[in-house]
């Protein structure tokens, strides 16, 4: 199954949206679900997708978190870095300008092409995000393995696209920031026919502190939907979105004591400097394309149906001057920069990468009683295509040395010498899970996904071809207890499982590019749910999960050999969070994550008991809403950060400082000319502190530093037509 896409020039496509508004005045309605009586920023969203239970977020025994649109409006989210910040669970994991952004949840790095959903289906993560046209984005924290099969431990991420609505509007948004960036956005519903249509169109001019990391971003959304019968719906949704701008590599470690490893935090570094600032540097490059559809039937009052299928192709250009080693010193030094600052660059490009996700699900929900028991049963099949085709060759070469603090041009080497490997995976999957009201007070929960799973990898020109066929099992089980109609103890246990690729690094592994047989995960969740309030939910969760993964094993070329399991860890923690409206004037989202990751088993005995590095110990977010009842329409925000306990590298010798960061921000709603207009003004880090806001080490073994972001001023202005 294969969608592109093809655009008119934005202004061609805000014509179009103009165009749909004239049909506005005597259409026909589309029913779709919208929240009522609830003034922005709604937090306290109260039902999600993401878990597949379909009780509401106060009943499910399950740990999610929801964004909504409103919310990252009031903050100015643009991306998922900055999205990451609004829950204490979630930490940035190599995000960085220009390039794919990724997290980690409860200490665990997301699978690119495993732990995203779009709609409930499968989608890739090496595609560009855009926050135009979702709705909401929901994370399921901890194992789902009963939810997406094979995903890594740490949670799955579902953005929801929004919908055509009852009523015509459209709204332009125009912002701007200090670095001289700017946006343009439409967001227009209307009716065509009976068929409910809703466009999101967007163009973005991307500024940023750093030297040479200007860039654009063009997207396009389409939503329809419609009525065949009273009992039948069918919706179906495209997206296009290109981005390209050149990446900021992170730093490294200084090796101090000229031992070949670095060792110690830079601590004067010029915050503009990126390190891909060569004449010859090119943006990074991605343009991606998504069609989705699925069909809704209602069989009776307790019975449905939902077929939904859809198709993602990503267009990858991956260039850029990278830093990496130092080789002017005595001593090799890697991971890590030399002590006076320098570092090797290697000119690496990657041109006409071909990412494709195609995935299918269906699943019938119903309700039955047995022995005066009442049951919600849900039974579904899924399936999903993943492929990646690189082009034959890729360039890795090494250009000369250059220094943090004297940058030196160095000249281009593009020649593509370095196979690149391509990859096949394809599952199949069925699922299962029911909804027992034991009593009046007690609740169960049970599911249960066997994934199919074939995997296959070989290297461009045919060779170290590698495939095999797994079937995976993964259960889970969760007991809930409400002794009041406000509160509610659950207990869960259940499996994950996840595949493993070797890094594609002929120098640094044997068995380079090579996937590697899934391994299962487990978790155990204690937690507790209490309705504060009919707007304020208040949470508490317990947790420990056990994650295998790959490990380094010596070989007698000196080079050595990546083994599936050969690693475990252990992650131990506690959430806590209020998410609402605490009074009518003040909304609160506030959590705070302890967590205690350590390997308990590994290659290295030295490893065994050390912390896992870039997972914070301690995390806390908190956003409060404010709405001053002395100027009507204006409201007040601010976003409040801190994360301590970072180690740096494996020993746990280097560790970052503790950070913390402020933001603020101001709406001011009112109508001018009888239209509804509503201006906002973000700053960012407002009081301009400077820290390293993360350390990760890359599956390669290199450890880079990336910087935070400095104090920066976010205007709009939303109008509604």
């Amino acid at each position: 199954m294969a969608f592109q896409l093809k655009l008119t020039p934005v202004a061609a496509a805000l014509v179009a949206l103009a165009t749909l508004s004239s049909f506005a005045q005597t259409a026909q309605r589309v029913e779709a679900i919208t929240v009522t009586g609830k003034s922005s920023p709604v937090l306290d969203i109260e039902n999600a997708d993401v878990g597949g239970f379909g009780t509401t977020l106060a009943k499910t025994p399950q740990s999610i978190t929801v964004f909504g649109a409103g919310l990252l409006s009031a903050t100015a989210t643009q991306s998922l870095s900055q999205l990451l910040k609004l829950d204490a669970s979630l930490a940035d994991s190599y995000n960085t300008t220009g390039y794919i952004e990724s997290l980690s949840v409860r200490g665990f790095l997301l699978t690119q092409t495993a732990n995203f959903r779009r709609n409930g289906l499968a989608i890739s993560n090496y595609a560009p995000l855009a926050l135009e046209n979702k709705e909401r984005v929901e994370i399921l924290k901890g194992v789902a393995g009963l939810q997406s099969g094979v995903s890594a431990p740490g949670g799955l991420i579902n953005y929801v696209t929004k919908v055509p609505q009852k009523e015509s509007f459209t709204t332009a948004t125009l912002g701007v920031d200090e670095y001289g960036g700017g946006k343009a956005h439409v967001d227009a519903n209307a009716m065509l026919g009976n068929i409910g249509v809703r466009m999101n169109v967007a163009a973005e001019k991307l500024r940023t502190q750093f030297d040479h990391a200007n860039g654009s971003r063009q997207f396009a959304s389409l939503a329809l939907a419609t009525a065949l019968t009273p009992a039948t719906s069918v919706s179906a949704d495209f997206e296009y979105h290109r981005k390209s701008q050149p990446s900021v590599p992170g730093l490294g470690l200084l090796d101090s004591n000229n031992d070949g490893v670095g060792d110690t935090l830079p601590t004067r570094v010029n915050p503009r400097l990126n390190l891909n600032n060569q004449t010859w540097s090119l943006p990074y490059q991605a343009t991606s394309t998504t069609a989705q559809v699925a069909l809704n039937h209602r069989f009776s009052a307790d019975w449905t149906a939902r077929i939904s299928a859809g198709t993602q192709s990503t267009k990858i250009n991956d260039r850029i001057a990278f830093p990496d080693g130092c080789s002017s010193a005595a001593n090799y030094v890697y991971p890590g920069l030399c002590a006076n600052g320098d570092v090797d660059i290697y000119d690496f490009r990657s041109e006409g990468e071909k990412r494709t996700v195609s995935s299918w699900d269906a699943h019938l929900d119903g309700k039955v009683n047995t022995m005066g028991i009442k049951h919600a049963l849900r039974v579904g099949a899924s399936g999903r295509s993943i492929r990646d085709a690189l082009p034959p060759l890729q360039s890795y070469n090494y250009v000369g040395t250059t220094n943090i603090y004297t940058p030196v041009a160095l000249p281009a080497d593009a020649t593509p010498l370095d196979l690149n490997t391509n990859s096949r995976e394809r599952a199949v999957e069925g699922y299962a899970s029911v909804t027992s009201d034991l009593t009046t007070t007690l609740q169960s929960f049970a599911g249960l996904r066997v994934s199919r799973l074939n995997r296959s990898s070989e290297r461009s020109d045919g060779s170290r071809a590698v495939a095999y066929d797994q079937t995976i099992t993964t259960p889970w089980a969760g007991l809930a207890w409400s002794p009041l109609v406000t509160t509610m103890i659950y207990a869960s246990w259940g499996q994950g499982a996840e595949t493993e690729v070797v890094p594609n690094r002929s120098s640094r592994f044997v068995n380079y590019g090579q996937s590697l047989p899934a391994l299962k995960s487990k978790q155990t969740e204690i937690g507790v749910k209490w309705q504060a309030n009919s707007r304020l939910l208040m949470t508490g969760a317990l947790f420990s999960i056990d994650k295998p993964y790959a490990d380094d094993v010596a070989t007698a070329s000196g080079i050595p050999l990546r083994v599936a399991g050969a690693k475990e860890a252990r992650h131990r923690g506690v959430e806590l969070a209020a998410t609402g409206r605490v009074t009518d004037a003040l909304s609160l989202q506030a959590s705070v994550t302890a967590l205690d990751a350590k390997f308990t088993n590994a290659v290295d005995p030295t490893l065994v008991g050390q912390r896992v590095t870039n997972v914070p110990r301690v995390k806390t977010s908190v956003f409060a809403d404010y709405k001053v009842a002395a100027v009507q329409g204006l409201a007040l925000n601010a976003l409040a950060t801190y994360e301590s306990g970072k180690t740096v590298t494996a020993d746990g010798s280097v560790t970052l400082p503790n950070a913390w960061q402020l933001d603020v921000g101001a709406r001011y709603d009112h109508v001018i000319a009888g239209k509804a207009t509503t201006w906002r003004l973000n700053i960012e880090n407002v009081t301009n502190r400077i820290y390293w806001r993360e350390a990760p080490t890359q599956y390669w073994g290199g450890i880079y530093l990336f910087p935070s972001t400095p104090r920066t001023v976010r205007a709009s202005v939303t109008v509604a037509f």
